[in-house]
């Protein structure tokens, strides 16, 4: 596991996910046009945390958790967040 994907896994552990993965997708995306540092992650995260709000509140949450990160070693994050409830009718 890379010291970023730990990093942020510290960063959103106060989310209490259920489950989350961290995907590096940093090596599609190398030597991209805009990218002036920092990976590529997708991250999937299911969370109680979740519920009842917007997905876009869902992606703010994350990104604000995630701020110190996104300013250097982030150059990109794909989320997919779900409450518990929305994972298992999936």
């Amino acid at each position: 596991m890379s010291d970023t994907i730990a990093r942020l896994e510290t960063a959103l552990a106060p989310l209490m996910p259920q489950y989350m993965q961290i995907q590096d997708d940093s090596a599609l995306h190398a030597g991209h046009v805009g990218n002036t540092g920092g990976g590529h992650y997708t991250l999937t995260i299911i969370s109680e945390q979740f519920e009842g709000l917007s997905l876009l509140k869902r992606h703010r949450l994350v990104y604000e958790l995630a701020a110190t990160l996104m300013q250097s070693d982030i150059h990109a994050l794909s989320i997919k967040a779900y409450t518990p409830a929305e994972h298992h009718s999936r």
